[in-house]
């Protein structure tokens, strides 16, 4: 038996569907689209005030775009943010992605951030940036808790590197032995 066929996990194989995972462990690269992220992220945080949600990766940052609709209001107010990666804690203990809020368009409207970031259980929001517990993320907890023979494979394993590029998050891994 291979070590590929020990790591083989549906949580992990779904997240990175479109690449194997021999690919994954050889390149030790991440890649996760755009479409991913609208199914986990951008579906739970519309509502009747906030509309047509959308997201969208570029070259070096991700923008999160949108109308507002306010009962006081007769008609949607649009909004723009762009968001960049601020930093990375990924260690045994700790798996968080922390990003920082620029250029938020036409005005800095606090309450539509935290509006959308309460709606997701894993994300919190303080002070323009936005913290991601990975290990609260559905299919990626299932993944943290993988076992092999007794020990977790996600303390063996670091993101170096986070970066948006057209149409994807890319993660680059380290391995820690």
């Amino acid at each position: 038996m291979s070590i590929f066929d020990l790591l083989k996990n549906p949580a992990l194989l779904d997240l990175i569907k479109d690449q194997r995972l021999k690919e994954v462990v050889t390149r030790r690269e991440v890649r996760v689209s755009e479409d991913y992220f609208h199914r986990e992220f951008v579906s739970r945080a519309m509502d009747e005030e906030i509309q047509e949600l959308s997201m969208r990766f570029l070259d070096g940052y991700g923008e999160i775009s949108g109308k507002v609709k306010k009962r006081l209001l007769p008609f949607s107010v649009p909004f723009s943010a762009r968001f960049r990666v601020e930093r990375v804690d990924f260690n045994p203990r700790d798996k968080r992605i922390y990003l920082k809020m620029e250029e938020v368009k036409p005005i800095d409207v606090e309450w539509v951030t935290r509006r959308i970031v309460e709606k997701i259980p894993f994300l919190a929001y303080d002070d323009g940036i936005i913290a991601c517990d990975l290990t609260q993320v559905p299919r990626l907890a299932e993944f943290f808790g993988y076992h092999v023979k007794g020990i977790r494979v996600c303390d063996f394993l670091t993101i170096k590197e986070l970066l948006f590029r057209e149409g994807e998050l890319i993660g680059r891994l380290g391995i820690c032995l």
